[in-house]
């Protein structure tokens, strides 16, 4: 049965879309922990290879997708109709591999928008997961760039033109080591365009919604954030562990890290893999 399952190369979501998998260890028989990398807005899931095979070396079901209009799998590029379609497709993947291990504790790891994807997950069912590791991860808008004015205006573009592009990201952003910032430009499952209007309000209600119930937060968690990140703030990471009523929260923020932590310059990026390894594994149960 195991072996049915992570061999499986796709699945449908709810939509009908086929979504595509990617397992690091599908022959594992017995795995200490499931891991599933939850990865952000315009990559996909490949990105995460480095860490997920140190968690391979511990024992660990690494897995994960790439969500609906990224990547390898279906849909309209970066568009969504709705935030909670990421979430139900995270879920749909996770039931599907708990079926042969529904004994096994949880993690996720969630990086940028999929640092949201993590949270809302975790908010909706905070009993299933036995940790939550969040990388650069959005969590709150961006005051100093979203106001009133903006939203509304926002709002009107994606009703009328939902897959206009509002927003355009820096490459050179993603980190301060210039060969993953060239690979990250040169990969052809990324998307290179501009955000869309619609994605855009769908996730700044995504992110209200964390915002309002942040103290609700009461599972264990490791955030992990660099203070020269240009793509996400990192003062949402701090409002998560400021306002978080968990007993187990950790955070750490790197000084002068951009936004994709786990490849960053040496000797950070292995740094940040190696602690996030050593979060999951303290907590794995014996």
């Amino acid at each position: 049965m195991s072996s049915e399952v992570c061999s499986v190369e796709y699945f449908k979501n709810a939509r009908g879309s086929k979504i595509f998998c990617h397992y690091w260890n599908k022959d594992l028989k017995s795995p200490r922990a499931l891991a599933f990398i939850c990865h952000g807005a315009a990559e996909h899931c490949l990105w995460y290879g480095k860490l997920a095979l140190m968690l391979v070396d511990k024992g660990i079901f690494v897995f994960g997708h790439d969500h609906e209009g990224h990547g390898q799998s279906e849909g309209s590029r970066m568009h969504i109709t709705n935030f909670r379609h990421y979430i139900h497709d995270v879920y749909q993947h996770i039931d599907l591999v708990k079926q042969n291990f529904p004994d096994v504790p949880v993690f996720i790891i969630g990086h940028s928008m999929g640092g949201a994807v993590s949270i809302l997950a975790a908010m909706d069912r905070p009993e299933y997961f036995t940790g939550v590791v969040l990388i650069s991860p959005c969590v709150t808008p961006e005051q100093d760039t979203v106001g009133p004015v903006k939203i509304f205006l926002g709002k009107l573009v994606a009703k009328i033109v939902p897959h206009c592009p509002v927003l355009w990201l820096n490459d050179e952003d993603v980190s301060r080591d210039k060969a993953i910032c060239q690979k990250y430009k040169d990969d052809p499952l990324n998307y290179h365009g501009g955000m869309k209007a619609k994605w855009g309000v769908c996730l700044l209600e995504a992110l209200q919604e964390i915002e309002s119930k942040l103290p609700e937060v009461k599972w264990p968690f490791y955030v992990l954030h660099g203070d020269h990140d240009k793509m996400v703030n990192s003062k949402g990471s701090q409002a998560l562990h400021e306002k978080a009523t968990s007993v187990d929260k950790t955070m750490k923020i790197y000084l002068g890290g951009y936004h994709q932590l786990h490849n960053e310059i040496e000797p950070d990026g292995s740094n940040v893999r190696e602690e996030i390894v050593n979060w999951i594994i303290q907590r794995v149960p014996k």
